[in-house]
């Protein structure tokens, strides 16, 4: 007996925070075979153990799950159902989909995973209830048709909201149809079609959309004809603006135009990275001064092809003259802003990006990605300082989500450029740098 409580103990405390993956599966092991000699305490005192180790792991959803069942045989073998079934309750919520074999598990068993699978499900129709309304009250029409889609089939009092909503969605859209915020107003009576396909607001809904887009077109039609005529003119400021409210009117839907707009500008920037590279090659400052302000000049917005501008060459070597004019540059960006002779040079971004050496991108989690799911893409606005040697601290991120915070700053401390130099010797730099996070997998 002593034996046994010994290797009990070594197997228990064998599971320690954090466990691999092989000590976990040898404890399963261990705890089942407790069970099934009828040791229903000692199975449950390593199995908790077990779970509480797996609560710190991120994923291993199938162990957990695994876990919680055999927590939950072992306490009916002590015949304590209520906590079974707060057992079974937690599983489910890992999966609401797991389904027990009744010709594997006995009556008394799929009983109470029964009622837990009743009560789990009760919560998470309540939860699904109170986010909908959340949604509603924020006007968060996206989210709200998501969780619609998601649980209306399966909870009977979620599906009781979509009139009440439809009507919400449709006054609204109204609204913002007489105020001119034509984009704002299709996503809400297009919620109405979705919503409410047999109510009257849903006929008047859809003769709303019709007139809606038709004025859209007819808007994007006009932008596109002048955003061709500034361009064609050189007046490359101007189309840059008309370029950015053709993408904004869209409403992030893809178009024939902005495709073409893009591919345009993307054609246009190629050009002018090549004949950067050649001439980076040989030294000729003048003509590289003259190409990186035509690239200024282009680019219809901070971080537009960034892919693109990545292949710009650094011109470290032969670079000395190359060098010497990008931090004539920045001093003159500094003296300019009035900013003090001793203090780090006022840098353009598109300026700083083309001395980028090392670039790291951000590690964004499956969680983030999955709370961010509605955002395709982020941009964030990195202040940050460059050193002498070339390495980057962040200063401050503008209008930056915190979860996507600390992913950047990580990233961005591995980035490295080539230092800028100038009469008095190396530089510090201040530059605000678009970062774009690509959150769709």
């Amino acid at each position: 007996m002593l034996r046994i409580a010994f290797a009990l103990l070594i197997a228990i405390q064998s599971v320690p925070q954090g466990a691999p993956q092989d000590e976990i599966k040898d404890a399963l092991a261990h705890a089942e075979a407790l069970y099934y000699g009828a040791r229903f305490g000692e199975s449950i005192t390593l199995l908790t153990r077990v779970d509480d180790s797996l609560k710190t792991l991120p994923g291993r959803r199938d162990e957990k799950i695994n876990t919680k069942l055999r927590l939950a045989l072992a306490y009916i073998g002590l015949n304590d159902t209520a906590k079974a079934k707060s057992l079974f309750v937690e599983l489910f919520t890992l999966d609401s989909n797991y389904v027990l074999d009744a010709q594997q598990f006995p009556p008394k068993v799929m009983t109470v995973a029964s009622e837990a699978k009743a009560e789990q499900s009760k919560l998470e129709c309540q939860a699904a209830q109170d986010d909908a309304q959340k949604y509603l009250d924020s006007s968060k029409i996206g989210p709200f048709l998501d969780l619609m889609r998601s649980f209306k089939p399966k909870c009977a009092a979620l599906a009781t909201m979509a009139p009440a909503a439809a009507e919400t969605f449709y006054r609204n859209g109204i609204a913002e149809y007489k105020r001119g915020e034509f984009s704002a107003a299709l996503a809400n009576l297009e919620a109405v079609v979705t919503l409410s396909p047999e109510s009257s607001e849903h006929e008047l809904a859809a003769q709303y959309i019709d007139i809606i887009q038709s004025k859209q077109q007819v808007n994007q039609d006009r932008l596109v004809l002048q955003w061709q005529r500034n361009l064609d003119a050189g007046q490359l400021t101007a189309a840059a603006a008309d370029y950015r409210q053709m993408v904004s009117s869209n409403s992030g839907r893809s178009s024939a135009e902005v495709t073409r707009a893009t591919s345009e500008y993307r054609k246009a920037l190629a050009v002018l990275i090549g004949n950067w590279n050649r001439n980076c090659g040989v030294g000729d400052t003048a003509t590289m001064n003259g190409i990186r302000k035509q690239i200024n000049d282009l680019l219809p917005e901070p971080s537009f092809a960034e892919d693109l501008r990545a292949q710009m060459t650094p011109c470290t070597e032969p670079s000395r003259l190359v060098s010497a004019s990008l931090a004539v540059d920045a001093r003159t960006q500094s003296a300019d802003s009035g900013a003090s002779p001793d203090s780090c040079l006022e840098m353009q971004p598109q300026l700083a990006l083309a001395r980028l050496k090392t670039r790291v991108d951000p590690v964004i989690s499956n969680d983030v990605r999955y709370y961010l799911k509605n955002s395709p893409q982020v941009t964030v606005r990195v202040k940050t300082r460059i050193s002498e040697n070339g390495d980057v601290a962040v200063i401050s991120m503008a209008d930056s989500n915190p979860i996507l915070a600390s992913s950047i700053k990580n990233a961005m401390a591995q980035w490295k450029f080539t230092p800028v130099r100038d009469s008095r010797g190396p530089r510090c730099v201040d530059t605000e740098i678009p970062m774009v996070i690509k959150l769709a997998q």
